[in-house]
């Protein structure tokens, strides 16, 4: 025997039979693996839409930010000019230290070889964090999330990375220490 009542969706009560047989209440089902044919109160039953019960079918696109937009991608071209213009000056990171501690008066910077190879570390390390920086905020961009802090937080790193690299090289030059001893 088929039942010609709509089949109830997830989360939905079934509707009651129409004919229910006389002398038994309306609110009360036997329940038919019930002992002795104990019989307990119906549920509630509320008729609920299919839209209430499976929530919204399409979800509302995001608006396109387009101040996020412009933000963002002039941030990642501040940092493509900053990489441009800084290269040559990070690549030659020893003779640059050494010619600007002559002008605060420290002669015999010794660690110009040290310092050239954190010049290129430091290369390497800052153009691999905005390749990083672009790839986010390109995705993020895509899936119409905010995206301008990702190139400000890269520029952060970025400028951490460079202080204490070049606190590191300062502090391993002997002729640095004794002039930073003597200034006091």
């Amino acid at each position: 025997m088929t039942d010609p009542r709509p089949r109830p969706q997830y989360g939905e009560y079934a509707p009651l039979p129409a004919d229910v047989p006389e002398g038994e209440s309306s609110n009360v089902i036997e329940q038919p693996s019930s002992p002795a044919g104990a019989q307990y109160p119906a549920p509630q039953t509320a008729q609920l839409t299919n839209a209430s019960v499976a929530g919204p079918t399409t979800t509302a696109e995001r608006p396109r930010r387009r101040w996020d937009v412009m933000i963002t991608s002039m941030l990642l071209f501040i940092g493509v000019f900053d990489i441009f213009a800084y290269f040559s000056t990070f690549a030659n990171l020893g003779p640059f230290l050494a010619e600007g501690l002559a002008t605060q008066g420290l002669e015999g910077f010794a660690s110009e070889d040290s310092a050239t190879q954190a010049g290129s570390i430091l290369n390497i390390v800052r153009i691999s964090i905005l390749v990083i920086a672009i790839i986010m905020a390109l995705r993020q961009v895509q899936r119409n999330r905010i995206a301008f802090w990702i190139p400000l937080a890269g520029a952060a790193l970025s400028g951490i990375v460079v202080v204490s690299v070049l606190t590191a090289v300062l502090i391993g030059d002997p002729a640095f220490l004794e002039y930073a001893n003597n200034q006091r």
